[in-house]
């Protein structure tokens, strides 16, 4: 089984040493979010660790955390700009640029396995012909994603019944939860995952949605102290990675499969440390912290079982009216064929085996791309 340790929790920058590459073959990679987040510690500090073991001397990479240069809403651009050479992105920020990854997400309430959508997203965003042309007229290369366990409601009152819904301001990530919130009562407040804690300590949120694990690295148990086990969706419409095509361009076909390789082991570690097991961590030292978690009323899970079942229907008329996409059905049905695929793949494969999950991303994902060509063109 792959030894996944933990990474430890660097502040500004992280750099490897050089071994001898030359300027070229550096890879800065960046993100906005804090250095002890999941997404930070596991998709660029551990992955970082994770380069030599598969690239050799054949790239050198520095990770910057937290950093200045690259923004929640402008980091596509800043890569395409090649203020970084490399950063992440999520997709609901920014669903005019992204309407096929937010088409795709449409689908996310139906979902309840991390390990399958953070697999079945990579396939996707690699693979996919309307995808992969999403990405190329960005200007930016796809090579990982991201994937979060089911988010539940983080709030400061209690949200227990459909009654407790009526006027409460919520924070969700993407279209379809935002619509079930508004059809349930509530009011939906669009805030970036770094203004949540300021919006829950004002009032000027009720609820945030996110797991347990992201509101411990997030302190919002300080303004948040109420917990309801309903669970909304998961979230992987994005970027874990994505690259400037010319810094690509210059990496040797070595170094582009090292990073992804090493990409893989890190997807791998977030999900099943990062995600399923600090979930379990993260619970118990939010309740001694004095967090209380409610189990949701009937009613509220009744109305949201429904919004659920009838998704995958009216995902069709979403996605071609609202996202402009003619061949929805068949997008969703694309998609939905990737997923199947990787639940039956995971299927015998325990939760705790990061090794196989790796294995697995790179025989069915990485290694068939062509690198010479992948991102090129």
């Amino acid at each position: 089984m792959l030894k996944i340790a933990k990474p430890a929790l660097l502040s500004a920058l992280f750099a490897l040493p050089a071994g001898g590459v030359s300027a070229q073959d550096t890879v800065v990679a960046a993100t906005w979010l804090p250095p002890q987040h999941q997404y930070s510690r596991y998709l660029y500090t551990y992955w970082a660790e994770r380069v030599p073991v598969h690239a050799g001397d054949s790239v050198k990479v520095e990770v910057e955390l937290g950093s200045a240069r690259v923004t929640p809403m402008g980091n596509l651009q800043e890569i395409a700009d090649g203020i970084v050479d490399a950063s992440g992105h999520f997709a609901q920020y920014t669903p005019s640029d992204l309407p096929v990854a937010n088409a795709v997400e449409e689908l996310g309430m139906t979902f309840d396995d991390p390990r399958v959508m953070i697999a079945a997203a990579t396939e996707f965003n690699a693979m996919d012909p309307a995808q992969q042309a999403e990405w190329k007229g960005l200007g930016v290369v796809y090579a990982s994603s991201y994937a979060t366990n089911l988010y539940v409601l983080i709030c400061n009152r209690p949200i227990i019944t459909l009654e407790d819904m009526k006027g409460a301001s919520l924070r969700l990530p993407g279209r379809a939860p935002a619509q079930w919130a508004n059809e349930a009562g509530a009011t939906t407040v669009s805030f970036n995952t770094n203004e949540q804690y300021g919006a829950l300590d004002t009032g000027a949120l009720t609820c945030t949605t996110t797991t347990a694990a992201d509101a411990l690295v997030r302190n919002l148990h300080e303004v948040a102290q109420h917990i309801t086990d309903l669970p909304v969706t998961l979230f992987w419409a994005g970027l874990g990675h994505g690259y400037n095509p010319e810094k690509w361009a210059s990496l040797s076909v070595d170094a582009r499969r090292g990073l992804l390789h090493a990409n893989a082991d890190a997807m791998a570690a977030l999900i099943v440390e990062g995600t399923l097991q600090e979930e379990v961590a993260a619970r118990a030292k939010l309740a001694e912290l004095g967090v209380t978690f409610h189990e949701p009323g009937a009613d509220l899970v009744a109305h949201i079982d429904a919004f659920r079942a009838a998704q995958p229907e009216a995902a069709v008329a979403i996605v071609r009216d609202t996202y402009q996409i003619a061949e929805a059905e068949a997008l969703l049905g694309r998609f939905q064929a990737t997923v199947d695929k990787w639940t039956a793949l995971l299927a015998d494969v325990p939760q705790d085996d990061a090794e196989a999950l790796a294995n697995l991303i790179r025989s069915e994902v990485y290694d068939k791309l062509d690198l010479a060509t992948y991102g090129l063109n």
